[in-house]
């Protein structure tokens, strides 16, 4: 099976269909939305290629609502390949709205950057348990993701990338308040990077968002506000987290001051005032 149709050609969504393209796929977006010329100049085809073939649906859509308009709104498919980051409760709806067509799916958020998602490294957490995907279906997932995790059933992909997303978002809100500290007692920014990677205040965002916090640069990456929606997920399933909370309310004063659109990592800093 190598027809792949592919809706939600954003920051992630756009590299993975082009690994997909490079790897052999024949890959044709959605719809209209996205970029869908990036995706043809690399070989892709626009929504309005000849749509002959049942091919593996791909989403990679901003939200549970984006996910299930298309489902609702899908022909033919062969399978749905949800990498979408929503909540589990979605991902269960989507399945039984496939289900009762006699199409199958499975929610596989991914973590990871936009270089890995093109090099086919991105962590990807599958709500399935091993051995319930088709030969075909899970080729396609593995080509796109270095590291797979089988979390159980329909949703548990979902929950689980919940969970990595209230560990590595209060890590940035901490490393916020450890820098602003470093700063009111006037310790050099160099040093405090040397010195925390090699003690016990160590993490991967330190490593990959470090120099940039403590230089107030946010390049974006993943933007305050789909960060602000994840964490409203996870808040949604287990309202009593004290430290998600603090950080909700942080991206919620980012969005509301008109930041909504830069690098989660603001979320470091409270917003001097509206944009």
């Amino acid at each position: 099976m190598k027809i792949v149709e592919w809706y939600g050609l954003g920051a992630f969504g756009l590299p993975m269909a082009s690994r997909s393209v490079g790897s052999g796929y024949t890959v044709r977006a959605g719809n209209e939305r996205g970029r869908v010329g990036e995706l043809v100049a690399g070989g892709g085809l626009e929504a309005t290629a000849d749509g002959r073939g049942t091919p593996i649906v791909a989403l990679c859509l901003p939200s549970a609502t984006e996910v299930l308009d298309v489902v609702r709104g899908l022909g033919t498919a062969a399978f749905v390949v949800d990498f979408s980051s929503h909540d589990p409760r979605a991902a269960k709806e989507a399945a039984g709205l496939l289900g009762e067509r006699g199409i199958g799916y499975v929610d596989c958020p991914v973590s990871g950057s936009p270089e890995l998602a093109r090099d086919g490294r991105l962590t990807g957490y599958l709500g399935a348990r091993e051995g319930e995907l088709d030969e075909d279906v899970r080729a396609f997932v593995e080509n796109i993701c270095g590291h797979l995790f089988w979390t159980g059933g329909i949703g548990q992909g979902q929950a689980m990338k919940l969970v990595n997303q209230i560990i590595h978002l209060g890590n940035v809100l901490v490393l916020g308040e450890g820098f602003e500290l470093a700063r009111q007692t006037g310790l050099a920014p160099a040093t405090v990077l040397d010195a925390l990677a090699v003690s016990s205040g160590a993490s991967r965002m330190l490593e990959r968002f470090g120099r940039q916090m403590l230089d107030d640069v946010h390049p974006r990456r993943f933007s305050a506000r789909l960060a602000r929606k994840d964490i409203g997920n996870a808040l949604g399933l287990a309202p009593d987290l004290p430290v998600a909370s603090l950080v909700q309310e942080r991206l919620a004063a980012l969005v509301d001051a008109g930041y909504g659109e830069d690098n989660f990592t603001r979320l470091a800093k409270r917003p001097a005032g509206p944009r």
